[in-house]
């Protein structure tokens, strides 16, 4: 019998229960461990001990499938994580298949701000961006635009880790700046043009294959007054060559960061006709795309 080990934040999340249900299908047996529940230690005769708490060791699973290992920290339990999986790498025999397993060891925290440097190095098509680091950056960036003769240009303001659209607000004057300048006075921050974007879709890729895609309209929060009049009553339209683009370029997007399976967030900029990526998330969350028409089942899909 198979066995597959599911690492995760919360154990109830959606997405490892259902890779859980589709596994059991097939007649795998499947554990689901919490990151914080691993125990790591070194033997009396100096050999790494990784416990898993399910009565197994690690080279006894044909599949481990690392969800995110964050909670309330960047980084809470990455540690974890990355000792798992480096274990996993330097097996000599019974190694088991890890999803994305190759990415997350080259990359164990990748944020906005890593994708985009990567991303941007490959040649691909990402949101321009300038990033600093607290109150001595901001003081540095704010005083840089202040000297500028330009017009100010509306920028959206987020932080280096964030979903569903949070951290992120948008400045349309220097003035809303200095004050956004205040609330993100820690950690990593990122400074974007606001781009004329009225449809995006969310990508789902698996070893190179698109599993689906699904449309989202940009919010209206995300733009300026401008762009909101200027794109409102017109609905976007794309031809199969567009189409065919957007996946060659979520495709290339997974081969650099070296991933197996990720969700990818593209928009189509109507100012430069072409698409750019917005996010890469290697442990993409799947309920929305199994609950919609696509009727993609994206666990089963996962776990076979």
């Amino acid at each position: 019998m198979k066995k597959i080990l599911i690492l995760t934040r919360f154990r109830g999340e959606y997405e490892p229960k259902r890779l859980e249900e589709e596994a059991v299908k097939f007649g795998f047996e499947v554990d689901r461990v919490n990151y914080e529940h691993v125990r790591l230690g070194v033997s009396s005769i100096g050999k790494p001990v990784i416990d898993l708490g399910t009565g197994k060791k690690i080279y006894e699973y044909d599949l481990v499938i690392p969800r995110a290992a964050t909670k309330r920290g960047a980084a809470s339990m990455l540690g974890v994580k990355s000792v798992i999986l480096e274990y996993i790498d330097n097996l000599t025999e019974n190694k088991p298949k890890v999803i994305n397993g190759e990415s997350f060891k080259l990359f164990p925290l990748m944020g906005k701000l890593e994708q985009g440097v990567l991303l941007a190095q490959a040649g691909l098509p990402v949101i321009p961006f300038a990033s600093f680091n607290g109150v001595r950056g901001w003081r540095r960036y704010l005083e840089i635009l202040s000297k500028r003769k330009k017009e100010f240009v509306p920028v959206m303001v987020k932080a280096r880790f964030g979903s569903h659209g949070k951290n992120v607000k948008l400045a349309e004057s220097i003035e809303r700046l200095a004050k956004l300048s205040q609330k993100y006075s820690e950690g990593d921050v990122l400074i974007q043009p606001v781009l004329t974007v009225r449809r995006w879709y969310r990508v789902l890729v698996l070893n190179g294959e698109i599993l689906g895609k699904m449309k989202h309209r940009q919010k209206d929060k995300f733009k300026t007054v401008e762009i909101i009049e200027e794109t409102q009553n017109i609905k976007p339209k794309f031809s199969k060559s567009q189409m065919a683009e957007l996946d060659k370029v979520c495709r290339e997007a997974m081969r650099v960061l070296r991933a197996d399976f990720a969700g990818l967030d593209v928009a189509w900029d109507e100012t430069t006709q072409q698409w750019r990526i917005f996010e890469v998330n290697r442990t993409a969350q799947f309920k929305w795309f199994e609950r919609s028409k696509l009727g993609v089942n994206v666990a089963q899909r996962l776990v076979s």
